[in-house]
């Protein structure tokens, strides 16, 4: 008895022993592997349930795996329009959107616009569909050389329309809106960079014309100027003169040529024509009772309530004189030649001796004094004139005779 005791108790000891000298588990260290789909692909149809005949758009969607190590490379050649197989279904039209990259993936889409011509498939629900794809899986091993995967299928996941207004069983986007598609967001994206070239464009335009304003402001406020002495720009003036010869146009069409119309229309070609030559136009302070005509205009002055007289002596010879000094591509050739014309006509009706007057060549004479006064009054208008002097520098002003 006693001998089986100590054996048994001899026994439990070295089995306790051998439990203790087990080595204790180890933590695991460095990464673990996780798997990730080589190839992931789905379906979305702009409408779960439709009718005989009625066409519906169908995308299919695939991501794939492409990395520098790894990259899926799929046979696409099944997926067009032209060849692939959507029996019962027919294919209208598709069309196969640029891919997109993300991260370590490959995005594909291809759109079918299809329709079911069968009676027979009214109250069921219609499978679309299985398609197979075929894709390896090229690596990349030591030394940088490739190894390519063997032969693999892939099957498209199931997707089912009703072929009538109930929604199939087992959807789960009823609610969902139709998803924008690859050339939707490119378009969007494209026209998103439009606006903001434009909208740059624009504040960049904005920014230049408050800076033109606050320069002319501040030269404009170095020094004061009594409201009595201040003087009318180059570009009121001529605007003066421009519609002097409107109202010379309109009263000679309905009461003909007089010597005030006369007077008139060759004083403000005369106040032109100094403009474009860059002289002096004189103006000083009317009075109440000043009358007007001897080749002088009157305007209202800088202030409300005051008027100007202005005039200039400009002649036909000073004009020929400056023609003289111009090239031949000179752009201000024409409108100094066109003023020369008028003052010319204008000046031997005036001051003629001859009493009659052809009142055709005072007509062609007014118009042509007219467009050319247009064109200098737009060439003396703010920032025109302030750009012309950043750029070009301002003309020195002729003397006068």
């Amino acid at each position: 008895m006693d001998k089986r005791l100590l054996l048994t108790t001899s026994l439990l000891l070295g089995l306790a022993a051998l439990a203790g000298a087990q080595p204790a588990p180890t933590r695991e260290t460095g990464t673990r592997d996780v798997s990730v789909d080589p190839i992931r692909c789905w379906w979305r149809t702009s409408a779960p349930a439709v009718h005989v005949g009625e066409q519906f758009d169908v995308s299919l969607t695939c991501a794939v795996l492409e990395s520098e190590a790894v990259s899926v490379v799929v046979d696409e050649s099944r997926l067009g329009n032209a060849v692939v197989q959507m029996a019962p279904f027919e294919v209208v039209s598709g069309s196969h959107p640029a891919d997109l990259h993300a991260g370590v993936r490959r995005f594909f889409q291809y759109e079918y616009r299809l329709r079911i011509i069968n009676p027979d498939a009214i109250g069921t629900e219609v499978r679309i569909p299985d398609i197979a794809m075929h894709y390896r899986i090229n690596s990349k091993v030591a030394a940088n050389a490739a190894v390519q995967g063997r032969d693999l299928l892939y099957y498209l996941p199931p997707a089912i329309v009703r072929v009538e207004s109930i929604v199939p069983d087992g959807s789960t986007d009823i609610r969902d809106a139709s998803g924008a598609s690859f050339s939707t967001i490119d378009a969007l994206n494209f026209r998103a960079g439009i606006f903001n070239i434009l909208g740059i464009a624009l504040i960049a335009f904005g920014g230049l014309m408050i800076l033109l304003v606050l320069l002319r402001v501040a030269r404009g406020a170095r020094r004061w100027t009594p409201a009595d002495q201040r003087q009318l720009s180059t570009g009121a003036l001529v605007g003066v003169a421009t519609r002097e010869l409107a109202a010379v146009r309109r009263e000679r069409a309905s009461a003909g040529w007089t010597d005030e119309l006369l007077d008139r229309a060759l004083a403000a070609t005369r106040i032109a024509a100094a403009a474009a030559l860059g002289r002096a136009v004189s103006q000083r302070t009317a009075s109440s009772d000043v009358v007007v005509g001897d080749g002088r205009l009157i305007t209202r002055g800088p202030r409300r309530g005051t008027k100007r007289i202005v005039s200039a002596p400009t002649t036909a010879q000073d004009m020929s004189r400056q023609i003289a000094r111009l090239s031949p591509a000179d752009s201000r050739r024409s409108t100094f030649d066109a003023l020369r014309e008028a003052l010319s006509a204008l000046t031997a009706a005036q001051y003629g001796r001859d009493a009659a007057r052809e009142e055709s060549a005072l007509d062609e004479a007014l118009e042509s004094a007219a467009k050319a006064a247009a064109t200098v009054r737009s060439q003396n208008m703010f920032p025109r004139t302030l750009l012309r002097r950043w750029t070009a520098g301002a003309e020195p002003a002729e003397s006068q005779a």
